[in-house]
């Protein structure tokens, strides 16, 4: 059989990949366009469209990246997958909108022929050259989820199946450079790059394990005129249902941790390997720790003790004939820990990476080893799988990094710029322990959204062991009962966030509130946080939970008392046998069966009321909802029902925050005003009567 080579292309390809830039695109968001698919015609949103920055026109390859492991991502639309170690362009059914996106590339089908033909000349030679899918859950999950994605956030997503890794054995730098060259210049290829080099941004067992507890001083009130400590107050979330990060899980990346040590509980998820050296090992065990260890009466508690944990590596091992790479995988555990976490749950990250030349020098005097590296978003890959993760509700908690970076500098091409492109994650900064001001390695600008303490951090394992911080291990080797006191950088900064996040979601949970997003905490932490220490570095506040939670107090509470209901059914004459449910904010009821006559007003039982609360800035949401009767049709020779036309049918009313119930009455409490609000099925509808008004609780003198 002859492939008609209109209809697919398949193609090797061996690529590496340099950090990209995109061309910007803007689109108002809530506009709609018309399509017209099989003869109905369809109101479509217009998503706010994803910026596509320009590729550099060389890439060099320097001790911060490697030559062995490369990224590649091509053209929105383009379809190129991997089949058998192979990539594949299949066209023969692209849809009308990826026939868009390529058009909005500028990209014709036929050059998309060349390029593949191109690129296929420049890698099949090449023998140990090994191509696969980046990202390894199923093409399905990664573009339902991208579906679910654009229409909770109203952006357009990236294709996580255009990314693929290349593996090159016993790489040449100047020829990595040279393919990385040749494939940015192709306009198929959205951008290659080389892989950057990451790090982690740093019952009881026998003999008995002491309290520590005392000494988790970021616990304690927040600073203010009369406190002395400088904390979260995590210890005053405490005081409320759910302030212990209840129905919350979190996950966290990075490489390794101990999962069997004392103080931990057991974990809900472990994706990808635990990497056994110590390095990683005490890193993760120490973020664990200051996020969820157990409330138990021995070492330490974490901030949100009730939170459920998981873990998914940054890292993995790759075999392909007998050749083998310990390569990052950070796209992966972001991806698997996305699958696994649901709208307002937390995913932490503790990696950051060697970003570009800053022209600085070194200070030998403050964390040199780490100078330049920067937050993991930089990176197009790590970004767009951070941003699939925020755009489905679940709040990323991120490192900003170590490498004393401005990350507002030009050297960045606009990648930490929010008016350019936004993951949606929380950056964290490192502050003192004592006052809140940013550490000399700590990285700042305007995208550091919030700081927890880089210094001084108690916590399990024994990272930062040292002569003047020794670890404290209360049974010698056995790791299991290892603690310390020097948990450092913006690793044990960016938990203190996390915790915060979780113990608050919590808190919201038990108080029937609905979860917020990544960016709604990211803006509500700041605002409620206490300030940094003047300085020209931003790394923003210090949460403050004992101010969140202050806030959620309500501003007045709210009756609707419901009072009738009118049917009219369009399809049958009635009496209409229905149950409505009705709810205000999260308070709900339900009338059970009851008769309605066509077109007449029902009165509901007496004192049929709900009541709500103004909480934050948000008013109340009256809905009530019904299913008319349904329709059904007969196969007319077997009488077998052949559809089923279900007739749901819902009132939706918002009030604003303050809106005036009174109804011009001058007595405290004793007005309201009436509403009588349709639905809008043409086949049928119903008209509720209700009045709102405000309680009051009057204080008597004694």
């Amino acid at each position: 059989m002859k492939t008609n080579r209109r209809n697919a292309v398949t193609f090797i390809i061996s690529i590496v990949g340099l950090v990209s830039t995109l061309i910007t695109a803007r689109a108002t968001l809530g506009q709609t366009r018309t399509a017209i698919l099989q003869g109905q015609v369809v109101q479509a949103t217009v998503l706010k469209l994803r910026s596509v920055r320009p590729k550099p026109l060389h890439t060099t390859i320097t001790p911060k990246v490697r030559a062995d492991v490369l990224v590649v991502k091509f053209r929105e639309g383009t379809r190129v997958r991997e089949r058998l170690g192979l990539l594949e362009a299949d066209l023969t059914n692209i849809s009308p909108a990826e026939e868009q996106l390529l058009q909005r590339a500028n990209l014709p089908r036929q050059r998309l022929f060349e390029d593949l033909a191109q690129i296929n000349t420049v890698v099949a030679p090449n023998s140990k050259r090994f191509v696969k899918r980046l990202f390894v859950r199923t093409e399905a999950e990664l573009d339902a989820e991208k579906r679910e994605g654009e229409n909770r956030s109203g952006e357009e997503l990236a294709d996580l199946n255009l990314y693929h890794r290349i593996f090159i054995a016993d790489a040449n730098p100047r020829e990595t450079e040279q393919l990385l060259d040749q494939l940015n210049a192709l306009d198929s290829v959205e951008i290659a790059y080389p892989q950057p080099i990451s790090q982690p941004a740093q019952a009881d067992a026998a003999p008995t394990t002491p309290d520590f507890s005392g000494s988790q001083g970021y616990l304690l009130s927040a600073a203010g005129p009369t406190s002395t400590t400088n904390g979260i107050d995590a210890a005053f979330a405490r005081l409320f249902p759910g302030g212990r990060g209840a129905g919350v899980k979190i996950i966290d990346i990075e490489q390794g941790w101990n999962l069997t040590h004392e103080d931990l509980p057991p974990v809900f998820f472990q994706g990808g390997p635990n990497r056994g050296d110590s390095g990683p090992w005490n890193h993760g065990t120490a973020v664990l720790g200051e996020l969820a260890a157990a409330e138990n009466g021995y070492g330490i508690t974490g901030i949100a003790p009730q939170s459920r944990i998981g873990v998914s590596s940054a890292v993995d091992r790759t075999c392909i004939l007998g050749i083998c790479w310990w390569s990052d995988d950070f796209e992966n555990a972001v991806n698997r820990a996305t699958a696994q976490l649901g709208f307002g749950d937390i995913m932490v990250i503790e990696q950051h990476a060697l970003g570009p030349d800053s022209g600085l020098a070194v200070d030998s005097n403050c964390n040199p080893d780490q100078f330049e590296f920067v937050a993991m978003e930089f990176w197009d890959s790590y970004f767009d799988a951070i941003k699939n993760a925020t755009s489905r509700g679940i709040i990323v908690v991120e490192a900003a990094g170590n490498g004393r970076m401005d990350l507002d500098s030009s050297v960045y091409n606009g990648k930490f710029n929010r008016s350019v492109r936004d993951s949606g994650a929380i950056l964290v900064g490192g502050g003192t322990s004592g006052g809140r001001a940013p550490k000399c390695w700590t990285n700042f600008g305007s995208r550091v959204d919030l700081q927890g303490w880089g210094e001084n951090v108690m916590t399990l394992g024994a990272t930062g062991d040292s002569p003047s911080h020794p670890a404290i291990k209360v049974n010698g080797n056995d790791y299991n009962q290892w603690y310390t006191t020097a948990f450092s950088g913006t690793s044990s900064a960016t938990p203190i966030v996390a915790g915060a996040a979780a113990d608050l979601q919590g808190f919201r949970k038990a108080r029937g509130l609905g979860p917020v997003t990544s960016v709604e905490m990211r803006n509500f932490l700041r605002s409620t946080g206490v300030a940094q220490a003047a300085d020209s570095r931003q790394i923003g506040p210090l949460p403050n939970l004992r101010t969140a939670i202050n806030a959620h107090q309500p501003k007045r509470t709210l009756k609707v008392t419901f009072l009738n209901i009118k049917v009219v059914d369009n399809v049958f004459a009635g009496p209409q046998s229905l149950a409505f449910n009705f709810s205000v904010n999260s308070s709900s009821a339900s009338t059970g069966t009851m008769s309605f006559p066509q077109g007449v007003a029902v009165n509901l039982p007496a004192n049929f009321t709900l009541t709500a609360q103004e909480i934050l800035s948000d008013g109340i949401t009256v809905f009530v909802s019904t299913n008319l009767r349904s329709v059904f049709s007969f196969n007319p020779k077997t009488g077998a029902i052949t559809s089923v036309w279900s007739r749901p049918v819902h009132v939706l009313r918002s009030f604003p925050q303050g809106m005036d119930f009174s109804g011009g009455s001058p007595v405290l409490g004793g007005g309201y005003r009436q509403f009588t609000d349709r639905s809008t099925d043409a086949s049928g509808y119903f008209e509720v009567t209700y009045r709102v008004s405000e309680v009051w609780y009057p204080v008597f003198a004694q």
